[in-house]
Protein backbone atom coordinates (compact mmCIF):
# COMPACT_ATOMS: atom_id res chain seq x y z
CA UNK A 1 0.00 0.00 0.00
CA UNK A 2 1.72 3.23 -1.08
CA UNK A 3 1.21 6.57 0.72
CA UNK A 4 -0.83 9.31 -1.21
CA UNK A 5 1.47 12.13 -2.12
CA UNK A 6 0.90 15.70 -0.32
CA UNK A 7 -0.81 18.43 -2.14
CA UNK A 8 0.91 20.83 -4.59
CA UNK A 9 0.36 23.64 -2.45
CA UNK A 10 2.44 22.47 -0.12
CA UNK A 11 5.19 21.66 -1.49
CA UNK A 12 8.47 23.85 -0.73
CA UNK A 13 11.59 24.11 -3.04
CA UNK A 14 14.95 24.96 -1.40
CA UNK A 15 17.55 25.75 -3.40
CA UNK A 16 21.49 24.98 -2.26
CA UNK A 17 23.15 27.01 -0.85
CA UNK A 18 26.39 27.00 -2.88
CA UNK A 19 23.99 27.61 -6.14
CA UNK A 20 22.87 30.82 -4.32
CA UNK A 21 26.56 32.43 -4.08
CA UNK A 22 27.25 31.31 -7.15
CA UNK A 23 24.93 33.48 -8.48
CA UNK A 24 25.73 35.96 -6.38
CA UNK A 25 29.64 36.00 -7.59
CA UNK A 26 28.14 35.62 -11.30
CA UNK A 27 26.00 38.94 -10.58
CA UNK A 28 29.01 40.82 -9.03
CA UNK A 29 31.36 39.68 -12.07
CA UNK A 30 29.17 40.87 -14.64
CA UNK A 31 28.77 44.64 -12.74
CA UNK A 32 32.47 45.10 -12.46
CA UNK A 33 32.90 43.80 -16.20
CA UNK A 34 30.45 46.21 -17.09
CA UNK A 35 32.25 48.88 -14.66
CA UNK A 36 35.44 48.30 -16.21
CA UNK A 37 33.57 48.68 -19.70
CA UNK A 38 32.13 52.40 -18.95
CA UNK A 39 35.80 53.13 -17.69
CA UNK A 40 37.48 51.90 -20.46
CA UNK A 41 35.06 54.21 -22.17
CA UNK A 42 35.81 56.90 -20.11
CA UNK A 43 39.46 56.95 -20.51
CA UNK A 44 39.26 56.15 -23.81
CA UNK A 45 38.57 58.64 -27.24
CA UNK A 46 40.28 62.06 -27.59
CA UNK A 47 41.52 64.47 -24.68
CA UNK A 48 40.79 67.31 -26.88
CA UNK A 49 37.54 67.61 -29.05
CA UNK A 50 35.92 71.35 -30.09
CA UNK A 51 38.98 72.73 -30.65
CA UNK A 52 39.25 75.85 -32.97
CA UNK A 53 41.06 79.22 -33.91
CA UNK A 54 38.66 81.96 -34.84
CA UNK A 55 39.18 83.83 -37.09
CA UNK A 56 41.56 81.83 -39.05
CA UNK A 57 43.70 85.73 -39.96
CA UNK A 58 44.58 88.46 -37.70
CA UNK A 59 45.87 91.55 -38.00
CA UNK A 60 47.26 92.60 -34.24
CA UNK A 61 47.74 96.36 -34.38
CA UNK A 62 45.54 97.94 -32.21
CA UNK A 63 43.46 98.77 -35.29
CA UNK A 64 40.22 97.62 -33.68
CA UNK A 65 39.67 95.23 -36.85
CA UNK A 66 40.61 91.48 -36.02
CA UNK A 67 42.86 92.16 -33.70
CA UNK A 68 42.17 89.18 -32.03
CA UNK A 69 40.99 85.55 -32.17
CA UNK A 70 39.42 83.30 -29.78
CA UNK A 71 40.97 79.91 -28.98
CA UNK A 72 38.46 77.53 -27.88
CA UNK A 73 38.53 73.78 -26.50
CA UNK A 74 37.75 70.96 -24.51
CA UNK A 75 39.24 68.56 -22.33
CA UNK A 76 37.58 65.37 -21.51
CA UNK A 77 39.74 64.00 -18.38
CA UNK A 78 42.08 66.01 -16.35
CA UNK A 79 45.38 67.13 -18.33
CA UNK A 80 47.76 69.12 -19.11
CA UNK A 81 47.42 71.46 -21.55
CA UNK A 82 49.88 73.29 -23.86
CA UNK A 83 49.09 75.77 -26.60
CA UNK A 84 51.35 76.61 -29.49
CA UNK A 85 51.99 77.86 -32.75
CA UNK A 86 54.73 76.83 -35.57
CA UNK A 87 56.30 79.26 -37.63
CA UNK A 88 57.30 78.41 -41.04
CA UNK A 89 60.61 77.33 -39.78
CA UNK A 90 59.12 74.77 -37.37
CA UNK A 91 60.46 76.75 -34.46
CA UNK A 92 57.99 76.85 -31.65
CA UNK A 93 55.83 79.78 -29.92
CA UNK A 94 54.26 78.77 -26.54
CA UNK A 95 51.14 80.56 -25.53
CA UNK A 96 50.76 77.65 -22.91
CA UNK A 97 52.60 75.25 -21.68
CA UNK A 98 52.03 72.57 -19.83
CA UNK A 99 49.49 73.37 -17.73
CA UNK A 100 46.74 71.92 -15.82
CA UNK A 101 43.42 71.52 -16.85
CA UNK A 102 39.91 70.23 -16.05
CA UNK A 103 37.40 68.42 -17.58
CA UNK A 104 35.48 71.06 -19.10
CA UNK A 105 35.00 73.95 -21.83
CA UNK A 106 37.59 76.53 -22.52
CA UNK A 107 38.34 79.79 -24.73
CA UNK A 108 40.52 82.43 -24.51
CA UNK A 109 41.60 85.65 -26.79
CA UNK A 110 44.73 85.93 -28.21
CA UNK A 111 46.51 88.66 -30.04
CA UNK A 112 49.28 87.12 -31.55
CA UNK A 113 51.70 88.00 -28.40
CA UNK A 114 53.72 85.63 -27.34
CA UNK A 115 56.34 86.44 -24.63
CA UNK A 116 55.80 89.98 -24.62
CA UNK A 117 56.39 90.03 -28.76
CA UNK A 118 53.84 90.55 -31.18
CA UNK A 119 54.58 87.39 -33.63
CA UNK A 120 55.42 88.91 -37.25
CA UNK A 121 53.48 88.53 -40.51
CA UNK A 122 52.91 84.82 -42.40
CA UNK A 123 51.83 82.10 -42.09
CA UNK A 124 51.87 79.47 -38.59
CA UNK A 125 50.21 75.81 -37.67
CA UNK A 126 48.59 76.10 -34.59
CA UNK A 127 48.64 72.77 -32.14
CA UNK A 128 46.44 72.28 -29.18
CA UNK A 129 47.97 69.52 -27.08
CA UNK A 130 46.84 67.51 -24.24
CA UNK A 131 48.54 64.85 -21.84
CA UNK A 132 45.78 62.90 -19.30
CA UNK A 133 47.18 61.59 -15.56
CA UNK A 134 47.38 57.68 -17.14
CA UNK A 135 50.01 59.50 -19.71
CA UNK A 136 48.20 58.86 -23.29
CA UNK A 137 48.33 62.12 -25.29
CA UNK A 138 46.07 63.53 -27.93
CA UNK A 139 46.44 67.27 -29.96
CA UNK A 140 44.67 68.70 -32.49
CA UNK A 141 45.95 71.43 -34.93
CA UNK A 142 44.71 73.87 -37.61
CA UNK A 143 46.36 77.18 -39.39
CA UNK A 144 46.46 81.03 -38.56
CA UNK A 145 47.66 84.00 -40.97
CA UNK A 146 49.32 86.98 -39.12
CA UNK A 147 48.71 89.90 -41.54
CA UNK A 148 49.74 93.69 -40.66
CA UNK A 149 51.13 93.05 -37.29
CA UNK A 150 52.51 95.68 -35.08
CA UNK A 151 56.16 94.68 -34.28
CA UNK A 152 57.48 97.52 -32.74
CA UNK A 153 58.33 97.11 -29.22
CA UNK A 154 58.40 100.56 -27.19
CA UNK A 155 62.17 101.17 -25.95
CA UNK A 156 63.48 103.01 -23.21
CA UNK A 157 66.60 104.38 -24.99
CA UNK A 158 69.60 105.62 -22.56
CA UNK A 159 67.85 104.27 -19.64
CA UNK A 160 69.48 105.72 -16.62
CA UNK A 161 70.00 105.81 -12.96
CA UNK A 162 72.44 108.60 -11.40
CA UNK A 163 74.03 108.62 -8.83
CA UNK A 164 74.02 104.53 -8.50
CA UNK A 165 74.44 105.32 -4.74
CA UNK A 166 72.62 107.47 -2.75
CA UNK A 167 72.56 108.30 0.94
CA UNK A 168 68.86 109.82 1.48
CA UNK A 169 69.04 111.70 4.95
CA UNK A 170 68.55 115.20 3.88
CA UNK A 171 72.35 116.32 4.07
CA UNK A 172 72.51 118.00 0.69
CA UNK A 173 74.80 115.34 -0.52
CA UNK A 174 73.73 112.52 -2.95
CA UNK A 175 70.57 112.46 -1.39
CA UNK A 176 68.54 112.05 -4.53
CA UNK A 177 68.79 109.50 -7.76
CA UNK A 178 67.42 110.64 -11.14
CA UNK A 179 65.99 108.01 -12.96
CA UNK A 180 65.45 109.15 -16.95
CA UNK A 181 64.73 107.65 -19.75
CA UNK A 182 63.74 108.46 -23.58
CA UNK A 183 60.50 106.45 -24.85
CA UNK A 184 60.57 105.61 -27.85
CA UNK A 185 56.57 105.05 -29.12
CA UNK A 186 53.29 105.28 -26.80
CA UNK A 187 51.93 102.97 -24.78
CA UNK A 188 48.88 101.98 -22.71
CA UNK A 189 50.62 100.69 -19.91
CA UNK A 190 53.95 101.82 -17.87
CA UNK A 191 55.46 100.94 -14.44
CA UNK A 192 58.90 102.59 -12.86
CA UNK A 193 59.58 100.73 -9.59
CA UNK A 194 62.01 99.75 -6.83
CA UNK A 195 62.25 96.69 -5.11
CA UNK A 196 64.61 94.48 -2.98
CA UNK A 197 66.14 91.31 -4.60
CA UNK A 198 66.93 90.40 -1.23
CA UNK A 199 63.44 90.41 0.15
CA UNK A 200 62.18 86.13 1.09
CA UNK A 201 58.36 88.06 -0.48
CA UNK A 202 60.09 88.49 -3.64
CA UNK A 203 60.47 84.86 -4.60
CA UNK A 204 59.92 85.43 -8.39
CA UNK A 205 62.44 88.59 -9.17
CA UNK A 206 60.42 88.51 -12.87
CA UNK A 207 57.63 89.58 -10.89
CA UNK A 208 57.96 90.65 -7.07
CA UNK A 209 55.25 90.99 -4.98
CA UNK A 210 56.70 93.75 -3.25
CA UNK A 211 57.82 96.62 -4.73
CA UNK A 212 57.96 100.44 -4.45
CA UNK A 213 56.21 102.33 -7.97
CA UNK A 214 58.11 105.73 -8.25
CA UNK A 215 56.29 108.63 -9.41
CA UNK A 216 57.39 110.60 -12.65
CA UNK A 217 58.02 114.40 -12.03
CA UNK A 218 54.98 116.03 -13.88
CA UNK A 219 55.85 117.64 -17.37
CA UNK A 220 54.09 118.23 -20.42
CA UNK A 221 54.64 114.65 -21.71
CA UNK A 222 52.38 112.43 -20.01
CA UNK A 223 53.72 108.97 -18.74
CA UNK A 224 52.23 107.03 -21.49
CA UNK A 225 53.93 109.20 -24.39
CA UNK A 226 56.94 109.19 -26.29
CA UNK A 227 60.04 111.37 -25.71
CA UNK A 228 61.75 112.10 -22.60
CA UNK A 229 61.17 110.83 -19.12
CA UNK A 230 62.35 112.27 -15.45
CA UNK A 231 62.02 110.56 -11.80
CA UNK A 232 63.50 112.30 -8.90
CA UNK A 233 63.70 109.59 -6.26
CA UNK A 234 64.77 110.47 -2.35
CA UNK A 235 63.50 107.24 -0.62
CA UNK A 236 60.00 109.73 0.43
CA UNK A 237 62.50 111.75 3.05
CA UNK A 238 61.41 115.17 1.66
CA UNK A 239 57.30 113.58 2.17
CA UNK A 240 58.37 112.79 5.85
CA UNK A 241 58.75 109.04 5.32
CA UNK A 242 61.47 107.01 6.42
CA UNK A 243 63.64 105.40 3.43
CA UNK A 244 63.56 102.12 1.99
CA UNK A 245 66.43 100.00 4.76
CA UNK A 246 70.15 100.06 3.22
CA UNK A 247 70.88 98.05 0.61
CA UNK A 248 70.93 96.78 -2.62
CA UNK A 249 68.35 97.41 -5.04
CA UNK A 250 66.57 96.98 -8.35
CA UNK A 251 65.25 99.88 -10.15
CA UNK A 252 62.52 98.52 -13.18
CA UNK A 253 60.96 99.92 -16.15
CA UNK A 254 58.20 98.58 -17.98
CA UNK A 255 56.24 99.31 -20.97
CA UNK A 256 53.27 97.49 -22.76
CA UNK A 257 51.70 99.10 -25.96
CA UNK A 258 48.44 98.53 -27.35
CA UNK A 259 48.82 94.87 -28.70
CA UNK A 260 50.76 93.51 -26.19
CA UNK A 261 54.37 94.82 -27.20
CA UNK A 262 56.48 94.81 -23.84
CA UNK A 263 59.58 95.87 -23.04
CA UNK A 264 61.29 95.65 -19.54
CA UNK A 265 64.49 97.50 -18.59
CA UNK A 266 66.21 97.15 -14.89
CA UNK A 267 69.33 98.89 -13.13
CA UNK A 268 71.02 99.34 -9.64
CA UNK A 269 70.62 101.42 -6.98
CA UNK A 270 72.44 101.42 -3.56
CA UNK A 271 70.85 103.16 -0.61
CA UNK A 272 73.02 103.81 2.27
CA UNK A 273 73.11 105.97 5.44
CA UNK A 274 69.44 106.48 4.77
CA UNK A 275 67.17 107.62 7.35
CA UNK A 276 65.38 111.17 8.83
CA UNK A 277 67.81 113.31 10.51
CA UNK A 278 67.12 114.57 14.29
CA UNK A 279 68.74 117.29 16.44
CA UNK A 280 67.66 119.29 19.34
CA UNK A 281 69.49 122.39 21.06
CA UNK A 282 69.90 120.31 24.35
CA UNK A 283 67.33 121.39 26.88
CA UNK A 284 66.57 124.11 24.48
CA UNK A 285 68.98 126.21 26.45
CA UNK A 286 71.37 129.06 24.76
CA UNK A 287 73.18 130.86 27.39
CA UNK A 288 73.51 134.51 26.81
CA UNK A 289 75.51 137.03 28.87
CA UNK A 290 77.60 140.21 28.53
CA UNK A 291 81.01 138.83 29.95
CA UNK A 292 81.63 142.37 31.16
CA UNK A 293 78.64 142.99 33.67
CA UNK A 294 77.27 139.64 33.05
CA UNK A 295 73.89 140.71 32.12
CA UNK A 296 72.09 141.60 28.41
CA UNK A 297 72.20 145.51 28.91
CA UNK A 298 75.45 146.38 26.48
CA UNK A 299 76.93 149.37 25.53
CA UNK A 300 77.39 150.19 21.82
CA UNK A 301 80.88 148.86 21.33
CA UNK A 302 80.25 145.47 23.95
CA UNK A 303 79.88 141.91 23.48
CA UNK A 304 77.47 139.41 23.57
CA UNK A 305 78.66 136.07 23.88
CA UNK A 306 76.71 133.10 24.06
CA UNK A 307 76.95 129.21 24.48
CA UNK A 308 74.72 126.14 23.38
CA UNK A 309 74.93 122.58 23.05
CA UNK A 310 73.40 120.70 19.95
CA UNK A 311 72.46 116.53 20.29
CA UNK A 312 72.06 114.45 17.10
CA UNK A 313 69.67 111.89 18.52
CA UNK A 314 69.15 110.30 14.98
CA UNK A 315 69.86 107.23 13.42
CA UNK A 316 72.10 109.16 10.54
CA UNK A 317 74.83 111.82 10.34
CA UNK A 318 73.54 115.86 9.72
CA UNK A 319 75.99 117.75 7.85
CA UNK A 320 77.38 121.16 8.82
CA UNK A 321 79.75 124.14 7.97
CA UNK A 322 81.21 127.10 9.35
CA UNK A 323 81.70 129.49 10.62
CA UNK A 324 82.68 127.85 13.44
CA UNK A 325 82.53 127.99 17.25
CA UNK A 326 84.46 131.22 18.56
CA UNK A 327 83.90 133.15 15.80
CA UNK A 328 83.06 137.32 15.80
CA UNK A 329 80.52 138.89 14.38
CA UNK A 330 80.06 142.51 14.50
CA UNK A 331 75.94 143.60 14.75
CA UNK A 332 76.05 144.54 11.27
CA UNK A 333 77.67 141.43 9.86
CA UNK A 334 76.07 138.30 8.72
CA UNK A 335 77.01 135.00 7.95
CA UNK A 336 76.98 136.13 3.93
CA UNK A 337 79.15 139.19 4.40
CA UNK A 338 81.52 137.03 6.70
CA UNK A 339 81.91 134.17 3.77
CA UNK A 340 82.72 137.18 1.45
CA UNK A 341 85.07 138.42 4.03
CA UNK A 342 87.17 134.98 4.49
CA UNK A 343 86.40 134.03 1.27
CA UNK A 344 84.54 130.71 2.87
CA UNK A 345 82.39 129.64 -0.02
CA UNK A 346 81.50 127.03 2.49
CA UNK A 347 79.84 129.44 4.75
CA UNK A 348 77.33 130.54 2.57
CA UNK A 349 73.68 129.03 2.77
CA UNK A 350 73.64 125.36 1.74
CA UNK A 351 70.47 122.68 1.34
CA UNK A 352 70.97 120.20 3.69
CA UNK A 353 73.48 121.49 5.91
CA UNK A 354 72.60 122.25 9.76
CA UNK A 355 73.75 124.83 11.78
CA UNK A 356 73.09 126.75 15.06
CA UNK A 357 71.87 130.19 14.83
CA UNK A 358 70.60 133.71 16.60
CA UNK A 359 68.10 135.51 15.79
CA UNK A 360 66.65 138.48 17.02
CA UNK A 361 63.89 141.52 16.26
CA UNK A 362 64.78 144.29 13.90
CA UNK A 363 67.66 141.92 12.38
CA UNK A 364 67.71 144.44 8.85
CA UNK A 365 65.93 141.56 6.81
CA UNK A 366 68.68 138.65 7.42
CA UNK A 367 66.71 136.20 8.92
CA UNK A 368 69.00 133.89 11.73
CA UNK A 369 72.04 136.52 10.58
CA UNK A 370 74.70 135.13 12.86
CA UNK A 371 75.20 131.42 11.97
CA UNK A 372 77.56 128.78 13.50
CA UNK A 373 78.97 125.01 12.65
CA UNK A 374 76.68 123.03 15.06
CA UNK A 375 80.17 121.87 16.98
CA UNK A 376 83.69 122.11 17.63
CA UNK A 377 86.39 120.11 14.98
CA UNK A 378 87.19 117.97 17.82
CA UNK A 379 82.98 117.19 18.38
CA UNK A 380 82.78 116.31 14.34
CA UNK A 381 83.98 114.05 11.90
CA UNK A 382 85.32 115.31 8.73
CA UNK A 383 86.35 113.50 4.90
CA UNK A 384 86.76 114.58 1.71
CA UNK A 385 83.88 114.10 -0.65
CA UNK A 386 84.37 115.11 -4.52
CA UNK A 387 87.21 117.25 -3.38
CA UNK A 388 85.98 119.32 -0.73
CA UNK A 389 86.04 118.69 2.88
CA UNK A 390 82.87 117.91 4.92
CA UNK A 391 81.86 117.49 8.49
CA UNK A 392 79.60 115.67 10.39
CA UNK A 393 77.67 115.02 13.90
CA UNK A 394 77.41 111.50 13.86
CA UNK A 395 74.43 109.45 15.78
CA UNK A 396 74.26 110.20 19.63
CA UNK A 397 77.21 113.04 18.95
CA UNK A 398 77.21 116.46 20.85
CA UNK A 399 78.68 119.48 19.98
CA UNK A 400 79.87 122.58 21.52
CA UNK A 401 78.64 125.79 20.27
CA UNK A 402 80.01 129.14 21.61
CA UNK A 403 80.38 132.99 20.31
CA UNK A 404 80.46 136.52 20.17
CA UNK A 405 78.26 139.15 18.73
CA UNK A 406 79.81 142.57 19.19
CA UNK A 407 77.13 145.36 18.71
CA UNK A 408 78.42 148.39 16.70
CA UNK A 409 75.10 149.94 16.86
CA UNK A 410 71.79 150.11 18.52
CA UNK A 411 68.75 147.86 15.80
CA UNK A 412 65.58 149.97 15.02
CA UNK A 413 63.84 148.49 18.04
CA UNK A 414 65.56 148.85 21.27
CA UNK A 415 65.30 146.94 23.77
CA UNK A 416 64.63 144.00 21.80
CA UNK A 417 64.12 140.10 21.87
CA UNK A 418 67.25 137.35 21.03
CA UNK A 419 66.46 133.43 20.90
CA UNK A 420 68.36 130.63 18.67
CA UNK A 421 67.42 127.74 16.40
CA UNK A 422 68.73 124.81 15.03
CA UNK A 423 68.51 125.64 11.04
CA UNK A 424 68.36 122.76 8.31
CA UNK A 425 68.82 125.13 5.84
CA UNK A 426 66.46 124.85 2.80
CA UNK A 427 64.72 121.90 4.89
CA UNK A 428 63.14 123.10 8.09
CA UNK A 429 64.45 125.40 11.60
CA UNK A 430 63.67 123.50 14.67
CA UNK A 431 63.66 124.51 18.28
CA UNK A 432 62.81 127.96 16.69
CA UNK A 433 62.90 130.68 20.23
CA UNK A 434 64.81 128.66 21.71
CA UNK A 435 65.83 130.58 24.95
CA UNK A 436 64.42 133.86 24.16
CA UNK A 437 65.63 136.71 25.84
CA UNK A 438 65.88 140.76 26.12
CA UNK A 439 68.76 143.00 25.28
CA UNK A 440 69.01 146.46 25.64
CA UNK A 441 72.11 148.44 23.99
CA UNK A 442 73.16 151.24 25.36
CA UNK A 443 74.13 154.27 23.54
CA UNK A 444 76.97 156.46 26.17
CA UNK A 445 76.32 159.61 23.73
CA UNK A 446 72.77 159.78 25.28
Amino acid sequence: MSLPSPPKSSLVHHTPRTTHHALRFASLLALAFLLALLLSACNSGPLVTDASIEPTTISPNADGDTDVARIAYTIRRPSDVSIYFVDETGAKHYFRKEQHRGDRAYNVLWGGVIDGRVLPDGEYRWVIEATDEAGNSDQVEGKITIVDADTEAPEFQNFSVNPAVITPNQDGIDDRASITYWLTKEVEEIQVYLFDPSDPDNTDPDNPSRKQPLIEDEREVKSTEPGYHYYDYDGGIDLGADPPPDGDYIVVAEARDAVGNHTKVTSTLTIKNGGKPRADIVQGEVTMLDPVDGDLNIPIGGSLVFTATIENYGNVPIRTAGPWPGTVYRSDQNFNTLAYEYDEESWFEQSGTWRFALNFQSNFGQDFPFRYAVGRPEDLRCEIIDGREQCFLDPGKRGLVYGTIIWVDAPARNPFRIWGGLLHEDVAVFNNFADVQEVEIADPKQ
